[in-house]
């Protein structure tokens, strides 16, 4: 029987994940109730009441378990309050003394810290080898018009993808409008149900300024920005550094150039080690994902969802085969046959920089980029080209608007080309930041901040989505750069490639 590939298994641990996830789920009906030295829980109720002095706070009913947590989380002041609960068979209950009122979690959340500590293996990674193969990448360039030839051509690149994609994203949600297919009573059960997560996100207080974006760009203190993972600042000071290697004399510059074209192979090899555990580790984070958030969620955002997803499928498989066929000769199928294992991590993890190390060992190592190429445009990529992102934030800002009954004008919806192109620049290449950077692009359109509520419970799993084109981008961009450089390789067969690893 032929050994499974890599990538196969990853595939099989999602599926499998997601299975699993479903079979265990948390029960929405059911919640636990922490006391000093006790629990208890509760399930199937058909009032579930907060109570102080014997005067009724809020009461909830069955199907508000979200809610419910929400509430006695956020009280200020739960001395003497009690919980009165009516069961189905019409007895009722009363607790007192509650410290905590959680979910009760089942075996699919159990394994999640396997997932945990491979995304943070990962996250560990992303740093030092950005910085080392940047700036072994810009030294390669040997020269500053060398330098400024690949970044302009990466930047127009990722400049015209996220262009089409934020048009992709607002042609879809005109033509299928699903803020005026949702149900007003669903609009008001999600308002009241993610009300203070939403509050949580403005009271952040973001903003876009492009002077002040430029600014930024610039670290006073590089150490801290790599301690504090700021990638556009790293990438600013790798180049650099990399350039300037070069302008010194080259028995001096020699060794730093080693140095840290040591630690960028080591850390490609380190990847290639972490990746063994891969098939399980998403495994467990999809799981843990689906048992946890579940499916429900997506019947009262379906057409919302639908919207998005497609805009994400158009945007992967037809506009991103269209680039690769105009601007190189790489095959369609053998380009997505490379990427499973990129596409795989990245849905799992939802996060472009702990998928960048896995991404530059493929670009590298099976799609033929070479190093100073794939060094410099991928770690850029991974800051500056959120092409998912941008069209999510297309989509739901005219989402939000639809709801509310905004009618946005052309000039308003070309604000939101421009300003969801600038937030996608400006989010950091973790989960749930392109949320943040969302409230953005709603203050440009005067649409109420407030709307994000409507779809945060479904933002974990359209953020698992975005993250797929958000990657698979960055190395559409590796091929092309090095393709229009006359520099790209042969691709290596599957066999050659997993024997590397």
């Amino acid at each position: 029987m032929p050994k499974l590939q890599l990538h196969t298994k990853i595939i099989i641990g999602l599926i499998l994940g997601a299975v699993f996830g479903a079979i265990f789920s948390i029960n929405p009906n059911k919640v636990e109730l922490n006391f000093k030295d006790s629990s208890d829980i509760v399930e199937n109720w058909q009032e579930f009441s907060y109570l102080k002095k014997d005067s009724v706070l809020k009461t909830f009913y069955q199907g508000d378990q979200l809610v419910i947590l929400k509430y006695y989380k956020n009280l200020k002041d739960k001395k003497d309050v009690k919980i009165k609960v009516k069961l189905s068979d019409g007895s009722e209950k009363v607790f007192e003394n509650v410290i905590t009122v959680e979910k009760k979690k089942s075996i699919g959340v159990w394994f999640k810290f396997i997932g945990d500590i491979f995304v943070r293996l990962l996250n560990m990674i992303a740093v030092p080898l950005v910085l080392a193969s940047l700036i072994v990448g810009a030294a390669s360039l040997t020269d500053l018009k060398h330098v400024a030839k690949i970044g302009g051509k990466t930047l127009g690149f990722y400049a015209l993808t996220a262009v089409v994609a934020i048009t992709i994203g607002l042609v879809c949600v005109n033509i299928i409008q699903p803020g005026h297919i949702m149900d007003p009573a669903a609009k008001e059960r999600l308002l009241d149900t993610y009300q203070d997560d939403a509050k949580a996100k403005i009271d952040q207080n973001v903003s876009m300024n492009i002077i002040e974006f430029l600014v930024n760009i610039v670290p006073k203190n590089p150490f801290k920005a790599i301690a504090e993972g700021d990638f556009l600042q790293i990438v600013f000071f790798a180049i650099l550094t990399g350039i300037f290697l070069m302008q010194i004399p080259k028995e001096r510059s020699a060794p730093v150039i080693g140095f840290f074209g040591g630690v960028s192979e080591a850390m490609i090899v380190l990847v290639e080690k972490i990746m063994i555990i891969a098939p399980y580790a998403v495994f467990t984070l999809i799981a843990a994902t689906v048992a946890e958030f579940g499916f429900s969620i997506l019947q009262t955002l379906f057409w919302y969802s639908l919207t998005v997803v497609l805009g994400l499928f158009i945007l992967t498989f037809i506009e991103y085969p269209v680039l690769l066929k105009i601007f190189t000769k790489i095959k369609l199928k053998d380009f997505f046959r490379a990427q499973r294992q990129v596409l795989a991590v990245a849905f799992s993890t939802s996060s472009s920089a702990a998928t960048l190390p896995v991404t530059m060992d493929v670009c590298e190592k099976r799609l033929g980029v070479p190093n100073k190429i794939a060094s410099f445009v991928l770690p850029l990529g991974t800051t500056v080209n959120m092409d998912g992102t941008a069209l999510y934030q297309a989509v739901a800002a005219v989402f939000i608007a639809q709801v509310f009954g905004f009618e946005l004008t052309l000039a308003q919806q070309l604000t939101i080309v421009l300003t969801a192109s600038l937030a996608a620049i400006g989010t950091a290449p973790v989960p749930g930041v392109g949320l943040l950077m969302l409230i953005v692009v709603l203050r440009s359109i005067g649409v109420p901040e407030e709307g994000i509520a409507l779809i945060i419970g479904v933002d974990r799993f359209l953020d698992m989505c975005r993250t797929v084109p958000n990657v698979l981008a960055d190395s559409l961009a590796c091929v092309v750069i090095a393709s229009s450089e006359g520099e790209l390789g042969e691709i290596k067969p599957d066999a050659e490639y997993e024997g590397t690893m």
